[in-house]
């Protein structure tokens, strides 16, 4: 496989479950906040119900645009896979405070 055809990220999607993800661009700096169910531990199957927020920071932000892409899609293939339903639905007053608190 040429470079051109490389993946720029790969994210594994079973390490944690995202509910959220915002993006902010400042002078020099990106961030990109996530909200997310981890996996209770590496070797687990399951997640823990309430969710943990990050913060990425990159000096790049086409390097933040793709990471915000990425767990975009994550977010939506989660919204849409019913076995996740919970997971949205228990943590929708918490997704809801993270959407006004990132904008």
């Amino acid at each position: 496989m040429s470079n051109a055809n490389k993946p720029v990220l790969t994210l594994n999607m079973d390490e944690k479950i995202y509910l959220a993800v915002a993006k902010r661009d400042l002078d020099k700096l990106a961030f990109v906040y996530t909200l997310a169910c981890l996996k209770q531990n590496k070797n687990s199957n399951y997640y823990n119900a309430f969710p943990t927020q990050e913060i990425h920071t990159f000096k790049s932000k086409t390097s933040a645009n793709v990471y915000y892409e990425t767990i975009l899609q994550m977010v939506e293939f989660n919204e849409n896979d019913k076995t996740k339903n919970f997971f949205f639905e228990t943590n929708a007053e918490a997704i809801k405070r993270f959407i006004e608190n990132t904008k």
